[in-house]
């Protein structure tokens, strides 16, 4: 009931009508996405699996407020690049990977593909590495340790939680 509600509140504030029709219609729109998406993958996020509801919700809500914050700075990043193109520095990483399941890899590829500026190349066979391609890249290390400890511990909270 709790994603029934997200859902609902989150069509109503990307269509930005405020009205009970609308309401309604994102209500009816989240029971019939939850049905199906829960048909398909046989997966409810937000049931009481041995975890609690709560924390579940806690961590989707710093997860979509923490991407959204490195949205906004990578944009800014490659402004910056754009109007003093010395700055580019373009190069590609291979970051470990702590996680192992094909869905935590394929959230994971896709939020450093959406961040400006990266782009997924490749996972290893064995799925213990992913291959970023970044405009700049002053130090890997650095860059590898921005993506565990952001990126890849985030993923990990929502799937292990």
């Amino acid at each position: 009931m709790t994603l029934l509600v997200l859902l609902m509140i989150i069509w109503v504030a990307l269509s930005g009508e405020l009205s009970w029709a609308n309401v309604g219609f994102g209500f009816v729109l989240a029971g019939i996405l939850l049905f199906v998406g829960g048909r398909a993958m046989q997966v409810n996020y937000f049931t009481l699996r041995g975890g609690n509801q709560f924390i579940r919700l806690w961590h989707f809500i710093t997860f979509t407020l923490f991407f959204l914050k490195e949205l906004i700075l990578a944009s800014f990043s490659v402004f910056f690049a754009i109007l003093v193109p010395s700055r580019l520095q373009p190069g590609v990483v291979a970051v470990p990977l702590d996680i192992r399941s094909n869905s935590e890899i394929t959230l994971l590829a896709n939020l450093i593909t959406l961040t400006p500026g990266t782009l997924s190349l490749d996972v290893s066979t064995d799925r213990r590495v992913i291959y970023v391609h970044t405009i700049r890249v002053d130090d890997p290390e650095e860059f590898r340790r921005s993506i565990k400890n952001g990126f890849e511990r985030r993923v990990m909270e929502l799937f292990r939680t």
